[in-house]
């Protein structure tokens, strides 16, 4: 096996031109970052749309938004690639405040899968890891610290695509839309003007955000969506009333259609919990109102269920 590992700082040579040289011949990319900025999406612009249009490269970027660092024109341009081309995938993972995870979104991942040329069944891979995020001092001008695999047998590769996918197939992952960005740059400046305290107007229009970010599309469903779908197909069985018990059995199997696997206990009390919170009578400020308790361990659906579009 063939096995190369750098390990560099911006001081003796930039991310940046390591990026642009891995895009320049990847025909697949995978990168996530917690913080983007304009600056940082201008350092590799050119190679990126280079890799989409010469080398037909499928190009997937995955962005924190936690404290609302991540830059609006950053999203915004994104979002412009995005609409551009068919191989470019954009998606945002939710803030720590609002998010379904409860965690802070912190990882710098830069994946690239290159089919050399030369040797059409020759591939090398190429992971890059450390603390640079995807911002124009992140990728030259600040202290950072990564490093560079390269790979013919995708050992390390392997294991980042992993942990990628473990980013990718959550419940916090959606796709923005401009108008998502739009609100989000709007509460982004109120942050700022009242130096991140937190009032009343911006406690408001970010519960507000995380309503609309409930509706958009993500990887896989959440978990209600799943519940949904199962009551709904044992509905047309004939069940009327579907027990906590058929839940537990049937959405670690559907999860598995998606690559994703959580562990038992936490995948029932993820249930449960949704099952709580969007349960009828239930007085939490998130409550859709979308299932409703009959007998111990049993629930239909309501009518407001006819309302829910979100993942």
């Amino acid at each position: 096996m063939s096995e190369k590992i750098q390990i560099l700082s911006n001081t003796n040579y930039s991310l940046s031109d390591i990026l642009k040289g891995e895009l320049h011949h990847s025909t697949e990319v995978k990168i996530a970052v917690a913080f983007v900025k304009r600056s940082g999406i201008d350092e590799i612009y050119e190679s990126l749309t280079y890799a989409m249009e010469i080398n037909s490269a499928k190009v997937e970027i995955i962005v924190g938004l936690d404290f609302k660092t991540t830059d609006v024109n950053a999203l915004f341009i994104l979002k412009d690639i995005e609409k551009k081309y068919k191989n470019f995938s954009f998606y945002c993972f939710g803030d720590k405040r609002d998010n379904y995870n409860n965690l802070i979104f912190h990882p710098k991942i830069y994946l690239f899968n290159t089919l050399l040329p030369k040797h059409t069944k020759h591939t090398k891979f190429t992971s890059i890891i450390g603390s640079s995020n995807l911002t124009g001092g992140g990728l030259t001008s600040n202290f950072e610290v990564n490093g560079i695999f390269r790979e013919d047998t995708p050992k390390y590769y392997s294991q980042l695509i992993a942990i990628y996918n473990e980013i990718k197939y959550t419940d916090s992952i959606f796709n923005p839309t401009t108008d998502y960005i739009l609100q989000y740059g709007n509460i982004k400046k109120k942050i700022e003007k009242n130096e991140n305290k937190m009032n009343k107007s911006i406690q408001s229009d970010l519960f507000e955000l995380k309503q609309k970010e409930e509706n958009l599309p993500g990887t896989i469903p959440s978990i209600k969506k799943l519940i949904i779908e199962i009551i709904k197909q044992e509905n047309k069985k004939g069940i009327v009333e579907v027990s906590l018990n058929t839940l537990y059995e049937t959405i670690p199997k559907m999860l598995q259609e998606y690559n994703k696997s959580m562990k038992i206990n936490t995948l029932n009390n993820s249930i449960r919990g949704e099952l709580n919170t969007h349960e009828l009578e239930n007085t939490h400020k998130r409550n859709m109102k979308l299932f409703k308790r009959t007998i111990r361990g049993h629930y239909i659906l309501t009518e407001k269920r006819e309302e829910y579009s979100g993942r």
